[in-house]
Formats: C-alpha cells, sequence, structure tokens
C-alpha cells in the first residue's frame, strides 16, 4: 500500500534550499498536450526546503515494514520449488491447487488487514498500529521458519497477507502525515523501493538457504523495526491534533522539520485550520460516497490498483522461477530472478528522484504503454514456443529482455505511483477508511490474479495469460489518460477541487 496533505507549509519561508528540475512546461497530460509533457528538462532556480536527516531516519525505519512486506509477494517463488524436493519442510508432497492457495492467499489475508488497521489508526494513532501492524508478520514467518503442516502454511500465509494490508494502509498514512507537499512524492516513492528491496531479497538469498532460515532471515527487520520505531519514532501530529493533544504535536512537528516550535508555528496553525474545517464531517464510508469529489477520488485510487494488480506483477513475480524455467533459456533461473529483482530496486529509486519533475501522470502513462508492449511480447513467445517455431532458437534473449522491459515498466509508475496517488486524493476526515477499501480492492483483485494464473496456464496456456494482462494494460491507458488528474503539488483542497468538476 495516506494523509499526505493533511500536512500544510508556507513555501515563502524557505531558508535551507536545494536546486529542482521542472518540465518545461506545466500542460497536463490529457488535456490536449501529451506531447509538450515530454519536452526537455531545464534548471530552474525554483527551490524547496531540505529534508531534515530524521525524517528520513524516521521513514526509513518505517520502511523497514514495507521491505517485509515486498518479501512476502516473492517468498513463493524459491520456497515452492523447494517444497517438490528431498529437503520440503512439508511432511507431505503439494499441488498445483494447494501451491495456488498458498501464494493467493496472502492477499486474502492482505484484503482484510486494511479494514482491521485502518479501524486502529484512528483509535490508537498510526504510530501504535504500525507496531501492531508488525506482530502478525512475526507470528507468520515463525509459522513458516517451523511448521511441517500445508494448513499451517495456509495461515501463516494468511497473517503475513494481513500485515502487508496494514503496512500498504498505514505506512503511507503515517508517511503522508509527517512529509509535505513539495517530498511526499519522494518519500512515498521510497516505500515502494523497500518493497522493491523486499521482493529482491527471496531472488537472491532464498535459494541458498533452507526453507527455516529463510524464514527466521525475515524475522530480523522487523525486530529491528520494532525497537528503533518504538524507541524514535513520534505520532503523527495531524493525528495528535485530531485527538485536541497539541502541544505534543507541536512538539513532533518540530522534531520532523528539525526547527525550533516557534518556526513550525505558521505550520500547525496551518494543520489545525484543515482538521477543523473537517470536524464536522465524521469519516467513514458514508461520507466517502458524499460528494462528487470523494467519489471520484475513491474511482481514481482503486481504479489504479486494480490497474497495478491487473497487470500481472504478482503471477510474474511470484512464478518468475517457474516462468524461466517454462522458457527453456538457458540462463539459470536463479541468476535471470536476481537479476530483474536488482533492476527493479534500480527503477523504483529512479522514479523515486524524478516523481516530484515529471508529475504522477507521465510516469503512469509511460508505465503502462511499456508494461503492455512487454508482456504481449512475452506472451508472443510461449505461443510460438508452443508451436514449434524454427527460428525460436535465434530469440533465446526475447523472454529476458521482456521481463525486464516489463519489470522495468511496471517499477517506473504503476507499481509505486498508484500509492502516491492514493496518498493525496482524499480529505483526512475520510482517508482511513477511504485508503482501507481502495487497499482491500487492490489486494482482493491480487488474490484472484495469483490464484487464477497457474490454473489458467494450464488450461488455456501462459501466452494467452500474458495476452490478457496486456489487454488490461491497454485499459489501464484509457482509465489514466481520462480519468486520472494530475496531483503533483497540489493540496488536498486543490486535488478536491479539480475532482469535483
Amino acid at each position: 500500500m495516506s494523509n499526505y496533505n493533511d500536512v500544510h507549509i508556507n513555501v515563502d519561508k524557505r531558508d535551507a534550499t536545494e536546486v529542482v528540475y521542472k518540465p518545461t512546461t506545466t500542460t497536463d497530460i490529457g488535456d490536449g498536450a501529451f506531447n509538450k509533457s515530454f519536452q526537455s528538462l531545464k534548471p530552474e532556480n525554483e527551490t524547496v526546503p531540505k529534508s531534515p536527516l530524521f525524517l528520513y531516519v524516521i521513514a526509513f525505519t518505517g520502511d523497514l515494514l514495507a521491505f517485509v512486506a515486498g518479501v512476502g509477494f516473492s517468498w513463493t517463488s524459491p520456497v515452492l520449488p523447494k517444497l517438490h524436493g528431498p529437503d520440503s519442510p512439508l511432511s507431505t508432497s503439494v499441488d498445483a491447487s494447494q501451491e495456488s492457495i498458498i501464494a493467493a492467499i496472502l492477499s486474502v489475508g492482505a484484503a482484510i488487514g486494511p479494514f482491521v488497521f485502518g479501524f486502529l489508526a484512528d483509535k490508537i494513532g498510526r504510530k501504535k498500529t504500525l507496531l501492531t501492524v508488525a506482530l502478525p508478520l512475526v507470528a507468520g514467518y515463525a509459522i513458516l521458519a517451523f511448521t511441517g503442516s500445508v494448513k499451517m502454511y495456509y495461515l501463516a500465509r494468511l497473517l503475513c497477507g494481513m500485515g502487508n494490508g496494514g503496512v500498504f494502509t498505514v505506512l503511507t498514512m503515517y508517511t503522508g502525515e509527517i512529509t509535505q507537499e513539495h517530498n511526499r512524492g519522494k518519500f512515498s516513492c521510497l516505500i515502494g523501493l523497500f518493497v522493491t528491496f523486499g521482493l529482491l531479497y527471496p531472488f537472491a538469498i532464498g535459494p541458498m538457504l533452507s526453507v527455516k532460515l529463510f524464514c527466521l532471515s525475515c524475522l530480523v527487520p522487523l525486530t529491528v523495526f520494532l525497537v528503533l520505531f518504538t524507541v524514535f519514532s513520534p505520532e503523527t501530529p495531524g493525528f495528535l491534533i485530531m485527538n485536541d493533544d497539541v502541544d505534543e504535536a507541536e512538539n513532533a512537528l518540530a522534531k520532523l522539520r528539525g526547527k525550533s516550535k516557534k518556526e513550525v508555528r505558521a505550520e500547525m496553525q496551518e494543520i489545525q485550520k484543515l482538521i477543523e474545517s473537517q470536524r464536522h464531517d465524521k469519516g467513514g464510508l458514508v461520507v466517502l460516497f458524499r460528494t462528487n469529489g470523494t467519489r471520484r477520488a475513491f474511482v481514481v485510487g482503486a481504479g489504479l490498483l486494480i490497474i497495478q494488480q491487473v497487470s500481472g506483477i504478482n503471477a510474474v513475480t511470484g512464478f518468475l522461477e517457474s516462468i524461466f524455467a517454462a522458457t527453456g533459456s538457458s540462463i539459470s533461473p536463479q541468476i535471470a530472478t536476481t537479476l530483474i529483482g536488482s533492476i527493479q530496486v534500480v527503477t523504483v529509486f529512479v522514479t523515486s528522484s524524478v516523481i516530484e519533475k515529471l508529475g504522477r501522470k507521465v510516469l503512469l502513462l509511460l508505465s503502462t504503454v511499456g508494461s503492455a508492449v512487454s508482456i504481449i511480447f512475452l506472451g508472443l513467445y510461449f505461443h510460438l514456443r508452443k508451436h514449434e517455431f524454427s527460428l525460436l532458437a535465434y530469440f533465446w534473449w526475447l523472454p529476458i529482455v521482456c521481463l525486464l522491459l516489463y519489470i522495468v515498466s511496471f517499477n517506473l509508475g504503476i507499481g509505486p505511483v498508484p500509492w502516491t496517488v492514493l496518498s493525496e486524493i482524499f480529505p483526512s476526515n475520510v482517508k482511513s477508511s477511504a485508503t482501507a477499501l481502495a487497499s482491500a480492492t487492490c489486494f482482493s483483485t491480487s488474490f484472484v490474479v495469483t490464484m487464477a494464473f497457474p490454473l489458467l496456464s494450464e488450461m488455456i496456456g501462459m501466452a494467452q495469460c500474458f495476452w490478457l494482462f496486456g489487454l488490461c494494460c491497454v485499459l489501464g491507458i484509457i482509465f489514466i489518460y481520462f480519468v486520472v488528474p494530475e496531483t503533483k503539488g497540489k493540496t488536498v483542497t486543490e486535488i478536491q477541487q479539480i475532482l469535483s468538476k
């Protein structure tokens, strides 16, 4: 998986500054000037405040949860093949349907988690809820390390999924409430960067460890998170103000900005004013669907997350080694998957660097176009291989290139950016409910895709599955172009005005 816009700043008061790059035109995609948004970037003398070191430390500590969440998505890639070998930790062998359940039940838990932890976030606070989110993750990986039962695997993966759902719901919320308009995109993409580190970890480390040691190693970042986050991380100023703890909110904001309480007083007043203006409307799903702005915001947020899932990412990462084995390539599946995971990390890092320069919509469109092209050609390779195309031996490199292009394209936009947009488009009084519902929609879709992929690949073929994902990407391009607004640099009020039109 959010209150990025709940934190207001006075951008006229800037002391520490850095040069940023902006497009030579600010015309939005979808407003009749698509080509202008791709003009060359040039430096302008626009400056923005630097983010203090303490903010990075707190964000990185919280993002350890995102790392563990990423591990959960690709955990099956090195583990499932071992369940058929002599070193399998299970007392019985597993069949295709059981493999599908082990892979897909994570998404069931992830669809439940947002409601549980979204509710807690409003009751006990963002910080305490994030500490609570770690508990099912700890329990899940501990069970996976020591059990020999397939049914206990189901339970453990369900618990890990609940933790994942909580991570994407509450961590984006927490990160949004401690950041500002000028850096919210960067810090939300850092969550995606840690997720991709987590996705890479099973590819690189999983094949070299036993299932038990691999699962135990996943408890290390959770332990570090629980210790450091408990000791150093503050509650968000927005939540403290909503609970009338103004003095503590001022202390937290001063720490997060690296300034004195006097210097953050103007920002405190802006946050108080924004929260007070929304206090008369109690949050909840009824309020969410009451106005055009919040209704369309939900369509945008949930729509982007559905596109993210139906593009096939979890099916590809969860069965990456199996896909490579099926290509007949001479390259080792372990080497290929590790390479792809590394490329994934680099791509998300690039995205976090350019999201505040290019904007959300450009990245989303580039991403879906690249994903569509690459996965359609990957399907073509499997189609030709099935029909024993005589010249296919000369195209042994095609599945590698297609998968690399797909991973790069996905992580350029449609992977991390929907979570950024989700954190920006809702007022604070509905953010918890809206984020929980959108996240649950995302992971419910993920469950269907992950569960169906191995079954459909046997029924209709791998090629047809990839072409279906490609078609979904094409539909996503249309949705992004016509429905999704540009949210870069805009406050929640400005975004709601755009969505209300």
